[in-house]
């Protein structure tokens, strides 16, 4: 009897398994039940520029509290992604200049653009002023723009002449000059005669006799030539130009060609290289202007930038920003030269080109020679 109303005897293994099979479902089903939505996101884009325009290289853009670092590129862009939507708050900030920082309104889904100016920093004290077009320096050319300068005697076609005039080869640049007879096809090109001369002009190529006979002057590459000068007689060659036993009697041609362009250090600023040197600069290794008590000199004076060719015929203005570490050993690091801003390319190449080969005192901390992070801007005023 007893055993008809008695409930039948599970064994207290298979209880077991029931429980934890039981006690997993309701777990996880409370995990999933607290499991919280993604967040919404948006993106952030914009430019950073300077006081003059010209967008600010690798410039630090950070939403905060703890967002994502990203850097500009070489224009002064940058693009910050996965940004919480609503409220945030964005901050730029480079060496050299004021960090900023503004709230703006991040959208799901749909980019917001915010764009910068940002202000030099009190230190920013490393600053030159270009207002004059000076030529490359090349002692061979010194004849040559001296005898330009005075213009006696001669018929001179420059660079900028060549330029302006749209001519493709050096007969085209003989042509119009008065005095030059180009005639029929030679041995050795078209025929060049001075005047009445029916004997080939002495030629000399950068300040050395090439021929004193027909010349083929269509083989030299007009682009490659500075200058030329022409004397229609032997009067008025000047002695420099004088050739052997009286060739100077039909008249010359002196050809000079181009300086040689600088060659930059093969050494280039990475990315890699960058981000090592923020962190050097975080832990001191490397030190700003306003960190030193005694600033980096350039031991061969004022640095000697030349006002590039194109935009000082054009009469562009801009500047330049260019920075660059002083080691402890007055050494330039190569490696940590890059552009910080420019209103064109050509002024910052100017400004690269005439670091090569200077020297340097090195910054100082105390007593101690100290690596620092050089930020030199350079302004280039055309006096119109």
């Amino acid at each position: 009897m007893l055993n008809g109303w008695m409930r039948p005897r599970v064994p207290a293994r298979r209880i077991q398994r029931g429980l934890l099979l039981m006690g997993s479902f309701f777990l996880g089903g409370t995990l999933l039940a607290q499991t919280p939505p993604a967040l919404a996101r948006g993106t952030v884009r914009g430019l950073v520029r300077e006081e003059h325009g010209g967008g600010v290289a690798n410039v630090e853009v950070q939403w905060l509290p703890s967002g994502t670092i990203v850097r500009t590129n070489a224009d002064g862009r940058y693009v910050l992604t996965a940004v919480p939507t609503g409220r945030a708050t964005l901050r730029v900030r480079r060496v050299g200049f004021v960090a900023m920082q503004r709230e703006v309104e991040v959208l799901e889904g749909e980019p917001i653009t915010v764009n910068w100016q940002l202000e030099r920093a009190p230190q920013q004290l490393n600053s030159l002023k270009v207002t004059a077009r000076r030529e490359p320096s090349d002692s061979r050319l010194a004849g040559f723009r001296a005898r330009l300068a005075a213009k006696r005697g001669g018929h001179f076609i420059t660079r900028e002449r060549i330029e302006q005039s749209g001519n493709r080869s050096m007969l085209d640049a003989f042509r119009g000059v008065p005095g030059v007879r180009i005639g029929s096809e030679g041995r050795m090109g078209r025929m060049v005669r001075f005047r009445s001369n029916n004997c080939a002009p002495l030629v000399f190529v950068d300040g050395f006799p090439a021929s004193a006979a027909d010349f083929d002057f269509e083989s030299i590459d007009l682009n490659m030539v500075e200058g030329i000068e022409m004397y229609m007689s032997s009067s008025s060659v000047p002695p420099e130009l004088l050739g052997p036993r009286g060739l100077e009697q039909c008249g010359v041609v002196a050809i000079w060609s181009r300086p040689t362009p600088l060659r930059l250090p093969s050494t280039r600023s990475t990315e890699q290289r960058r981000a090592e040197l923020a962190g050097q600069l975080a832990v001191g290794q490397v030190m700003t202007a306003d960190q030193v008590d005694s600033q980096a000199l350039l031991l061969t004076g004022e640095l000697d930038v030349l006002y590039p060719e194109m935009l000082w015929r054009t009469s562009v203005n801009g500047q330049a920003t260019v920075e660059f570490v002083i080691d402890a050993r007055g050494r330039l690091d190569w490696s940590t030269v890059a552009v910080v801003s420019a209103t064109h390319a050509d002024f910052a190449t100017a400004v690269i080109e005439a670091l090569v080969g200077t020297k340097w005192q090195p910054a100082l901390k105390g007593r101690s020679a100290a690596s620092q992070l050089f930020v030199l801007t350079v302004a280039f005023a055309h006096p119109q």
